[in-house]
């Protein structure tokens, strides 16, 4: 990390003590808006809870939550669902909020990592992908149905890279090891589960686990993903102030 490389300096000149006091403000600062974008999941739980005929999370999709308007979605086909979401303007909500989270938090983690190169790309695809995000939210299934899909599906894909990418910026680096470990086991577990999201809604034997659940392993990794990466990196600091 780069406040990692100022500490070197620290044992020798007074005035690192400042820059890396600032370093080390701005990592936490990117590291506590990643946890935060966790929030999204209760705040989605909590509109599931406002369903007044039940909200299915092995049935409904998530994006199901966001809609504005009650009816039959999707009929005569095997995904067919009643959808009325009184909380669609919370689940929209706290998706635009959790894009932020992972764009700004991204912005903030800049140059917070041993391969510098690589980490500045990496984050420039999280970044991205957290704009993305956004957009999922400020488009609501029902009104926009393909811009919604697109953004959905690039934002994925550009989350996959960014954390692969940072994989490679984490190489070798004791003090956040794990943080290595866990984005490379997480963009598996996300992508292993949007195949099987795929593959539910085409009616192949995923659909059994139900799509909503399926589509949860994929893009709900994602954001827990986030939020452990941002303790970890909470944890690296305390351990060297």
């Amino acid at each position: 990390m780069a406040g990692l490389v100022i500490l070197r300096g620290y044992r020798h000149l007074n005035n690192t003590i400042v820059l890396y006091g600032c370093a080390m403000t701005r990592l936490q600062w990117g590291a506590t808006l990643w946890i935060l974008g966790m929030l999204t999941l209760p705040a989605q739980a909590l509109a599931a809870m406002l369903w007044p005929q039940g909200y299915s999370w092995g049935s409904n999709f998530i994006s199901d939550l966001g809609v504005t308007e009650c009816g039959t979605f999707d009929a005569g086909t095997r995904v067919e669902r009643y959808i009325c979401s009184p909380g669609h303007v919370l689940a929209n909500g706290s998706t635009i909020v959790n894009g932020a989270c992972l764009a700004l938090g991204a912005v903030l983690l800049w140059s917070a990592w041993p391969r510098a190169r690589t980490g500045k790309v990496a984050m420039a695809f999280l970044a991205s992908g957290g704009l993305l995000v956004m957009l999922v939210g400020f488009l609501p299934w029902d009104v926009h149905p393909e811009a919604h899909d697109t953004a959905a599906l690039a934002q994925a894909a550009m989350q996959w890279i960014g954390m692969i990418l940072l994989v490679f910026a984490l190489r070798r680096n004791t003090d956040v090891g794990r943080a290595a470990l866990l984005t490379g086991m997480s963009v598996l577990v996300s992508i292993i589960g949007f195949a099987l999201f795929v593959d539910a809604i085409s009616g192949g034997p995923a659909l059994m686990l139900g799509v909503g659940f399926t589509e949860r392993i994929a893009f709900d990794t994602l954001t827990l993903w986030g939020a452990a990466v941002g303790f970890i990196l909470l944890a690296s600091t305390r351990r060297k102030a």
